[in-house]
């Protein structure tokens, strides 16, 4: 297994194979938010206007978008930082992207609560429109992808302050953690633009 993986780091690609997969994979995850955002409109489509539903976003949600912007900055410098060689300001900007991201989930989590607070749990039968239990669903779902990331991050981290990178592997390993990181940050811009104007 390691010797094919050197190998393959050996080689020149147009696009690294791991990279490749990586690409691939967040196509699946456009296609499943493409396919649940189509879902929440069709579904709004065959309800009158008096049986919709329309809420306020938790203010929070605010934060957390400047917070996920925030995050991807401090990314970008730990990728910087690694192609540098430059261990310590890579395993800093790490750490400080994972910080950011527990913040981001701790105020998604207080979101949820806002939202049950205000009356508007994730299931309610005698809702007919379900558009609250999609903003439970998005939020949710986009959260699992958070913290898969914020997996892949402690890993990295252990992986540097360790000096466990085999030659050529550290840089990759960065450039495909901060792909999934800028990743889930867009997504989440495009998923609060959704929700703010369905609110409407």
């Amino acid at each position: 297994m390691s010797s094919l993986s050197w190998e393959m780091d050996q080689r020149n690609y147009i696009i690294h194979p791991h990279k490749f997969a990586l690409w691939l994979f967040i196509l699946t995850v456009i296609m499943i938010f493409g396919g649940l955002t189509s879902a929440y409109i069709v579904q709004r489509g065959f309800l009158k206007p008096e049986q919709q539903i329309i809420f306020d976003l938790p203010p929070i949600l605010w934060t957390n978008l400047a917070v996920i912007l925030g995050s991807s900055v401090t990314m970008q410098f730990a990728v910087w930082a690694a192609r540098r060689n430059d261990s310590q300001k890579a395993i800093a900007g790490l750490i400080l992207t994972f910080v950011l991201g527990l913040v981001f989930l701790y105020g998604q989590f207080n979101g949820w609560n806002q939202m049950v607070a205000s009356g508007l749990p994730m299931v309610d039968r005698r809702r007919l429109d379900n558009a609250v239990s999609f903003f439970y669903i998005f939020t949710g779902l986009h959260g699992l992808h958070i913290v898969a990331a914020l997996i892949v991050l402690l890993t990295a981290m252990a992986n540097t302050a360790m000096n466990r990178f085999r030659p050529g592997r550290k840089q990759l390993t960065y450039e495909l953690t901060a792909i999934f990181w800028h990743f889930l940050g867009l997504l989440w811009i495009y998923l609060f633009i959704f929700l703010k104007f369905t609110q409407r």
